[in-house]
């Protein structure tokens, strides 16, 4: 069973350990989404009238492997910061990484006190659930750990936006996401925060045909990782600009 859970937890995260490649060369054109899986109800004021008086911005994403990515300049929150940069230009915008592998919802926010509150950001996006549904935690204790984490954001004057998990046709036949899905949906509705659906995205792409996350041959996982970052940072720049106009 060890070695079992070893494995998914290696699979979940087969696109943030590859190696670097080279940049995607047209990630926008084969990676758009459907608006309802972009666009979300909640706003960001306060991000609104930084963006419009040129004010500086800091955004900081928090989570999993698969916000940490390879590097600095090889995860999503690295294209999200070219991409906002790229629509609001002469802007000062800086995105943090603050992804850390193997964490569960809990044991993030036990360190927004260290990673997140000294940094003051305008908004923070927290992508979680994925170790939460390899472990198998208790839901209502993982609904409570979102719960209190946000409103602890919130408290500190940060707009908030969750970011579910990654979809795979191979792991979702294995780890049962969908209580941590709805935990997360439902939390996000309750607490009026934007939720980005990251899950029903890349499920979307992969039943398109613009990725296949199951036939990869080892030489080319490097290059679909990164285009998969580039890709998640355009489209949730897309997200942003939504919740700021």
């Amino acid at each position: 069973m060890l070695h079992l859970l070893v494995f998914l937890i290696g699979f979940v995260g087969t696109l943030s350990v590859a190696e670097r490649a080279a940049p995607a060369a047209n990630a926008q054109s084969h990676c758009d989404a459907p608006s309802e899986l972009v666009q979300d109800e909640p706003k960001f004021p306060a991000l609104a009238a930084r963006f419009k008086s040129k004010e500086p911005v800091t955004i900081l994403v928090i989570g999993g492997a698969s916000t940490a990515g390879t590097g600095p300049d090889n995860s999503y929150p690295h294209f999200l910061e070219l991409a906002l940069r790229r629509h609001h230009p002469g802007a000062q915008i800086t995105v943090l990484n603050r992804g850390i592998p193997g964490q569960t919802t809990e044991q993030m926010a036990a360190r927004f006190t260290r990673d997140v509150f000294a940094q003051k950001p305008a908004l923070v996006i927290w992508e979680t659930g994925t170790v939460d549904a390899v472990r198998g935690q208790d839901v209502n204790v993982v609904a409570d750990a979102l719960s209190g984490g946000i409103a602890a954001l919130q408290e500190r004057h940060s707009e908030v936006m969750l970011m579910d998990m990654q979809y795979n046709p191979s792991t979702v036949s294995v780890i049962n996401f969908q209580p941590y899905l709805e935990a997360l949906h439902q939390t996000a509705a309750l607490q009026d925060v934007y939720m980005f659906q990251r899950f029903e995205m890349m499920k979307y792409w992969s039943e398109a045909g613009a990725f296949d996350f199951i036939n990869v041959p080892t030489e080319n996982k490097a290059s679909l990782a990164r285009e998969i970052y580039e890709c998640l940072g355009e489209r949730l720049a897309d997200a942003i600009d939504f919740a700021t106009h």
